[in-house]
């Protein structure tokens, strides 16, 4: 039976994120299922310019382009497609200010998971701090979950997509090892006092239409144009 749009909102919204292995089960389940809908999928890209609030989610960052195929900030969820640019920009050890689950499209990568060896289980940290737990090849069909105070570091393949499900916020800010931040190319980590940041900017429409292009050329989404855009 065919996942419909409103659905995959009503599924992604009731899961509990601080229940670690309900929310992959669950979350790999909707992402496997949008994975094998290119139908929906096509949808919900395809749809991103005639929506004004997916359009302005949707992010430029150095790593990636993030297209928002989804999000109910009550329920403090959002839904993006990663399309990522480089493939050395994310070594740094870093947190995630949320929990999240990932599941690749197409292309993949090393994944690092690191445990905190400081008895410190959130907030700063260096490269003293850590160690690593466990290593692993991340390829298309592949699907993890991450909760927000995991420590994890990647070697991402060129041409990679991802599907990128997230939950609500749980901390102000996300942490990267502090002796490794000159290593960041291009983008920095949240200051400690709250100031601004390089990081992500709006996606423009030549970033959108060459990621859109890309994905249709790929085979990933199909360019039949979605009957349902918001005006």
């Amino acid at each position: 039976m065919r996942l419909s749009r409103q659905e995959l909102a009503d599924r992604c919204a009731e899961i509990d994120w601080d229940d670690a292995r309900g929310a992959h089960r669950t979350s790999r389940t909707l992402l496997r299922r949008l994975a094998g809908d290119r139908e929906l999928l096509s949808e919900l890209v395809l749809g991103i310019p005639g929506d004004p609030w997916r359009k302005k989610r949707s992010e430029f960052h150095p790593l990636m382009n993030k297209l928002c195929l989804l999000e109910d900030p009550e329920a403090g969820y959002q839904l993006r497609l990663h399309d990522f640019r480089v493939s050395d920009l994310d070594i740094v050890p870093h947190d995630h200010k949320y929990s999240f689950s990932v599941y690749i499209l197409s292309g993949g990568y090393t994944h690092v998971w690191n445990r905190r060896t400081n008895g410190i289980y959130e907030g700063d940290f260096t490269t003293r701090d850590i160690a690593p737990g466990v290593v692993s090849l991340e390829g298309p069909g592949a699907c993890y979950t991450l909760q927000y105070s995991l420590i994890h570091q990647t070697v991402v393949q060129p041409g990679t997509v991802s599907l990128f499900l997230r939950g609500p916020k749980r901390m102000d800010r996300w942490h990267a090892a502090d002796d490794l931040m000159d290593h960041l190319k291009g983008y920095e980590a949240p200051k400690k006092d709250g100031s601004s940041h390089q990081g992500s900017t709006p996606l423009s429409e030549e970033a959108y239409a060459s990621v859109r292009d890309s994905l249709i050329q790929r085979g990933i989404i199909t360019n039949r144009r979605p009957i349902d855009v918001v005006a």
